[in-house]
């Protein structure tokens, strides 16, 4: 079996095990919340949250963020035409989520999330830990609502964490 057919062999039995599963409510809500806020919420965050931090970089810290939105972005877009890659099954059926277009790979919701945890790591690195598992939140979120493979979500974060860190290099 070549690597592309296992990575899809298994992308196919995680969405089996998912699908049809009912999540108990708490999980339903906390993984709807978690995939809203991949929507784009945390970049509005992040631009909110630069001027409070008063410590006189806030031109450059929004500098940084303005490179990774619309790098981050832009790539989704091409990546996303690119591969042209269909969605699961999904949407569940025990919540109206729907997905913003018709392919899945990679995750975009997933490559924002990942952009904007590795720009908070990088001016508040107590705060990665926590960064880091709202983006892996956002992530998962899209497997169990079934909009996103495995594989989607993976190559989102890994797209998403290099293209913030090119834009820190950038704007540095």
């Amino acid at each position: 079996m070549s690597p592309i057919q296992l990575l899809a062999h298994s992308d196919d039995w995680v969405c089996g095990r998912v699908h049809g599963w009912r999540p108990p409510r708490w999980l339903q809500v906390w993984m709807v919340a978690s995939t809203r806020l991949g929507d784009g919420w945390a970049w509005l965050v992040m631009i909110v949250i630069a001027p409070a931090r008063g410590d006189g970089r806030t031109a450059h810290t929004l500098a940084e963020t303005v490179v990774a939105v619309v790098a981050v972005n832009a790539a989704q877009l091409a990546l996303k035409r690119a591969f042209r890659r269909a969605r699961p099954a999904g949407p569940v059926t025990w919540w109206d989520i729907h997905a913003p277009d018709q392919f899945s790979f990679p995750s975009g919701h997933t490559m924002n999330a990942f952009a904007v945890a590795t720009l908070v790591t990088a001016h508040v690195p107590l705060a990665a830990p926590l960064a880091f598992a709202v983006a892996a939140s956002v992530g998962a979120s899209r497997v169990v609502l079934e909009l996103h493979y495995v594989s989607d979500v993976v190559a989102g974060a890994a797209v998403g964490t290099v293209l913030a860190a090119g834009a820190i290099a950038l704007a540095a």
